[in-house]
């Protein structure tokens, strides 16, 4: 077989010895159509565990296929990719599991929601402009568009994307603050709650980490300003309405 590079599509419902070799097809089916470029796209083997299809795709067809698989992340594929799509996470629905593929360097390209989405209930999506804050938790990948997540307090923002320069730029500033400005595409469910799907980063800023009362701190002494004792109480109060 030509050389290549190891994707691994893993699903959390099965072990190799469990996974009836009927429904292991039809996923396989499904995820050929999603990656394009059958010639060069061959499963190889099952690894241990839960049930990961590893799936070798040549060399001279690695571009094409990140591509095609971004492409469904921004919902902007051709139409037999984006039902490929459906029907993946509509059977892992089914079999109660959630799946993603995961690119030979260890980040996620693509997730499927499975039994986390909430039956069929999303309703709405939105795609706008906007802003992402938290500290850098995780970057790295090989393509043109890099995959990259930020966490904030109890919040874990990932299937963020930045262009390689831009993602380069970002990369220095692992574990610490900063804020992606850039366009998300944001789904509603019917219990109300709106998730990120996906967030395609144009540029970002360092934000300064130092703590609420270091910034009063240093407020109280600009000449001619007027802070009460209690002000690091009313500020902490405002950031809590803000949050609500």
């Amino acid at each position: 077989m030509a050389t290549g590079e190891e994707f691994r599509f893993k699903i959390d419902a099965y072990t190799p010895e469990t996974m009836p070799m009927e429904r292991l097809a039809q996923y396989l089916s499904e995820l050929a159509v999603l990656f394009g470029e059958n010639r060069a796209v061959h499963f190889v083997r099952l690894e241990e565990g839960s049930t990961v299809p590893i799936i070798k795709v040549e060399h001279n067809a690695v571009p094409k296929v990140r591509e095609r698989v971004q492409s469904v992340v921004w919902g902007e594929a051709p139409g037999e990719a984006m039902r490929a799509y459906r029907t993946i996470n509509r059977k892992l629905r089914e079999d109660n599991a959630v799946g993603y593929v995961q690119e030979p360097a260890g980040a996620q390209i693509i997730k499927f929601p499975g039994r986390e989405d909430d039956q069929g209930g999303v309703f709405h999506a939105v795609r706008q402009q906007g802003s992402i804050d938290g500290e850098v938790i995780r970057i790295g990948g090989k393509g043109a568009v890099v995959p990259l997540a930020l966490q904030y307090e109890a919040q874990t923002f990932s299937y963020c994307y930045a262009r390689k320069d831009v993602a380069k730029q970002i990369g220095r500033h692992l574990f610490e603050p900063i804020r992606l400005f850039g366009t998300g595409r944001w789904s509603r469910a019917h219990a109300g709650s709106w998730s990120l799907d996906n967030f395609a980063v144009d540029h970002f800023e360092v934000l300064d980490d130092q703590p609420l009362s270091s910034a009063l701190t240093l407020l109280r002494a600009i000449p001619g300003g007027d802070w009460a004792a209690d002000s690091y109480r009313e500020l902490h109060a405002l950031r809590a309405e803000d949050a609500d």
